[in-house]
């Protein structure tokens, strides 16, 4: 199994740490993307992490890390090998966490 990560702000990070199991909220993105909930393998220290994932620097302040079940589907395109998305709201119980907080580098 490997790792996913999931970025945001203080405020998402409230709204996700609220419910157990950790629940990520599917939305549409800006842009022609697909409706979903996003995740990335890219970890913490990866250099440029919001300009590679497109997304403002605000929403790398908290982390969540989980253990992959290969249920996520690569974005298309580019940067396919390190974005996933859940088409709908995806939940990761206690046994898949592994870290869920402040953004270390």
């Amino acid at each position: 199994m490997s790792h996913q990560h999931h970025y945001t702000d203080r405020v998402g990070y409230n709204g996700i740490v609220a419910l157990s199991p950790w629940r990520f909220r599917a939305g549409q993105p800006p842009g022609p993307h697909p409706f979903g909930a996003y995740f990335t393998t890219l970890p913490p220290g990866t250099k440029k992490l919001a300009k590679r994932l497109q997304i403002p620097r605000t929403k790398i302040e908290f982390a969540f890390i989980f253990l992959d079940q290969s249920d996520l589907v690569p974005l298309r395109g580019r940067r396919g090998p390190f974005i996933f998305f859940s088409p709908h709201d995806y939940e990761v119980d206690a046994p898949r966490q592994v870290y869920g907080g402040r953004r270390q580098p």
